[in-house]
Parts: C-alpha cells; structure tokens; sequence
C-alpha cells in the first residue's frame, strides 16, 4: 500500500510525530501483524493496529461469539452470538479500513499451524487466555527467532511483555518449568476496561517495535486498575533457556 494524499489525510497526526513521520507510516502499510486470540485483548488491539495503518493483520482465533463476551470484547454484539469471532472480527476492522489486507485463520492455534504461519508476519500478538497456547506461540516464535507481544488480564491487572529472541527474556524465563503450560483453564472475573487497555498497549508496542523504537523487552510491565500503578520487573533471560541460543 502506498502513502498516496488521501492516507496522508489519515494518518497526518501520525506523520506529524518525529518518531512516525512518511518514512514511518509507509512502514506500518508494509507491515504485518499476526493477532492470536480476538477475544478481550484482541478487540482493542486489532482496533488499533487497523486504525494506525498496519498493512497487512492476520486473525487468528477457533472460539465463537458468546453472551459472556460482550461486556469487554467490543469487536462484538449480540448479533454475532454463536459466529466466528475471527470472521466476525476482520468484517469489523475491514468497515474500519477497506483497504487492509487480512487472513483470517479460523481455528485454534497449535503447533503445526503457529510453525506455519509465523514466518509471514514481522510480529505477533498474544491474545490468548491460556498458558498452553501461550507457550505453543512462545516456542514456535523463539525457534524462528520472530517477535511477539505477551499479555494476560484479570479482574482489574494484567501484564505485558515483549519478547525478541536473543535479545530479552521469554514466557520460558518466566515459568523455567512449564508448570503453568499444565493448568487447566479456568474461568476468571474481569472488567472491561483491562483487556481494553492492556490490549492497546500491545498495540503500541507493536507499534513501536515495526519502528525500530525501543520496546519492553527486558522485563514484565504489571497493570493495577485498582490502585492505578504500572510497574516493570526485570526479568533476567534463564541460562541455557531457548530463547538465549
């Protein structure tokens, strides 16, 4: 997609930032971002990174549309009860911006498929809700040395981290001994406003990283809604952890 006047017009309040500039927005039109997980975090994520410009956004995601989602995943109504929510999604970002191209891969992610796919997207978004998938998405985007962008929510916190291979901790440093890869999944309380922030959040770093500004990759930014705090804890990568070689 190329920078022409009417996108100019669109994205001016992009281009007029020192970081973004015409340079800047070309590249997010070149760009490609992978999205696992259109629920919560997606929602909001996918809003953004449509609205921003990004080129090119796969969605990935097998759930479909419930009663339960609709007070946080705003890519939804009650309309869409029972559909896809990947489909059901992109319809939503494409009345956004026709003009973004998108692959809807409306399935649940395993191995096979994230081993697949990853290498045709710049960076990944960690949607999910379920540390199993999460590591699936880990490993594969470690072993391709592919970037992505970790996120979890509950109740009124949640966190974030971007991991770049061989440069910054992984979900691995995070749980050396996969014991969370295990736990079955479980239902959690959850306001909306929290995925809706933390999932803007990955957004933005996203963002950042297809810009080639500096990105949260050398520790865990924890989210209090309650208390209103952001905080990072440093995470130091684990010796002979994958994402290390």
């Amino acid at each position: 997609m190329v920078l022409d006047d009417t996108l100019r017009e669109i994205y001016s309040r992009q281009i007029m930032m020192k970081e973004i500039g015409e340079a800047g927005q070309q590249a997010l039109l070149n760009a490609s971002v992978l999205v696992v997980g259109c629920g919560g975090l997606g929602a909001p994520a996918l809003l953004y990174l449509t609205a921003m410009g990004v080129g090119h956004i796969g969605l990935c995601d097998g759930d479909v549309v419930s009663l339960s989602n609709l007070n946080r995943q705003l890519l939804f109504s009650p309309d869409d009860l029972g559909k896809s929510k990947s489909v059901m999604a992109e319809r939503r970002i494409l009345e956004l911006n026709p003009n973004l191209k998108t692959t809807v891969y409306d399935r649940l992610l395993d191995k096979e498929l994230a081993e697949s796919i990853i290498t045709n997207y710049d960076i990944m978004l960690d949607c999910l809700d379920n540390f199993e998938t999460r590591f699936i998405l880990n490993d594969a985007c470690v072993a391709a040395q592919k970037p992505f962008v970790h996120a979890g929510i509950s109740e009124f916190c949640g966190q974030f981290m971007t991991v770049t291979p061989g440069t910054g901790p992984c979900l691995r440093c995070l749980f050396p001994d996969g014991r969370k890869e295990k736990e079955p999944k479980k239902p959690f309380g959850v306001i909306g406003p929290t995925p809706g922030i933390i999932g803007t959040l990955q957004s933005l770093e996203a963002m950042k990283y297809l810009l080639g500004l500096p990105v949260s990759n050398d520790g865990l930014v924890v989210y209090d809604g309650l208390n209103m705090s952001l905080e990072k804890v440093t995470i130091t990568p684990s010796p002979g952890c994958m994402c290390t070689k």
